[in-house]
């Protein structure tokens, strides 16, 4: 855990000082006695702290989500995205875009209230069908439904209206303002903690439910309480930033190649690997083609589609013998 701790300190340095406008440190470290620096002082707190935090955040969120879906359903492709969470904050919006507001408060709360929307109604589906198996199957049905009303809206959108819908669903990192970001971090970081909590629970449910009830797990409220937190944690944020994939999936899955499935261990670095890739995603996002910047989205997607092919490669050709997390039945 020490050395992800140390990468992730570097990383937020870096990103606090690697931008188009060049810093005077020492001039920085003496403006509150000066008064001087304002515009210096205004690059760094309000543009370069806020999006810092909000990938530290972001990539914390969405890692301990996904590790927390692939232990709910004991399957190794499951994301937060699978009970329509980030579909459902797509839908949110795009819907507020296309009525025309277009602030990042609208966008975001519209966002929070979509993914909600949309994990209440597949839990409802799912409700009274045993196991896990009906939550997965409502979620894939309301992904579907939700892409095809998106698909409507963005058919009746205006060019500008269309831009905007575009570079959200691009996923950016610079549109949340700082005093936001700064509200949504403690509710973060309780939602990180109740999930944190929930370790031996998840570890009773990779063999199984019916074996998990047997030793004292109440599957049914635990598999409620873990959906709901999920949803509530990763629902504003992906509101916010827009779509970001892969992270979900792919850093859970590689920490439990190398580390094992013990969740204990597993959910705290999951979730400091997690703000790694994404606040290195967003470092990349402004280098690679400076003074420009990258969508982190696309970033993110274009090394996260690559390693996710070699895993699945890497799992075709695995021996039986070789632990990995059974399927949803």
């Amino acid at each position: 855990m020490k050395p992800f701790l140390v990468a992730l300190g570097l990383l937020i340095i870096a990103s606090l000082t690697i931008g188009p406008a060049s810093l005077n440190w020492q001039a920085f470290l003496s403006s509150p006695f000066s008064g001087v620096e304002d515009r210096l002082s205004a690059v760094i707190v309000e543009l370069r702290l806020a999006r810092t935090l909000l990938s530290v955040m972001t990539g914390a969120a969405l890692a301990v989500g996904g590790a927390v879906m692939q232990g709910l359903f004991r399957n190794p492709l499951a994301e937060p995205g699978l009970v329509g969470v980030s579909a459902g904050a797509a839908l949110g919006a795009v819907m507020v875009m296309v009525v025309g507001l277009s602030g990042a408060l609208w966008i975001g709360m519209a966002g929070f209230l979509g993914a909600l929307l949309a994990t209440g109604v597949a839990w409802q589906l799912a409700k009274g069908q045993p196991g896990s198996a009906g939550l997965l199957l409502a979620g894939i049905a309301i992904n579907a439904l939700v892409l095809s009303v998106i698909s409507l809206l963005i058919s009746l959108a205006s060019d500008q209206q269309l831009r905007s819908i575009t570079f959200w669903s691009l996923g950016s990192m610079t549109r949340t303002p700082l005093l936001v970001v700064l509200m949504l971090m403690p509710w973060v970081a309780m939602c990180l903690w109740a999930l944190f909590r929930q370790w031996p629970a998840l570890n009773a449910l990779l063999l199984g439910e019916s074996q998990a009830e047997q030793v004292g797990v109440p599957v049914g409220r635990i598999r409620l309480f873990l959906v709901v937190v999920m949803a509530l944690m990763v629902g504003p944020l992906v509101g916010f930033t827009g779509a970001i994939s892969f992270v979900g999936l792919l850093v859970p899955q590689l920490l439990r190649r190398w580390r094992g499935s013990d969740h204990q261990a597993l959910l705290p670095l999951t979730a400091v690997v997690g703000a790694i890739a994404v606040l290195g995603a967003d470092l990349l996002s402004r280098v690679l083609v400076a003074p420009a910047e990258l969508p982190i989205g696309v970033v993110i997607s274009l090394i996260g589609a690559p390693l996710f092919l070699w895993l699945l490669r890497r799992s075709l050709n695995q021996s039986p013998s070789e632990p990995q997390i059974s399927s949803t039945r």
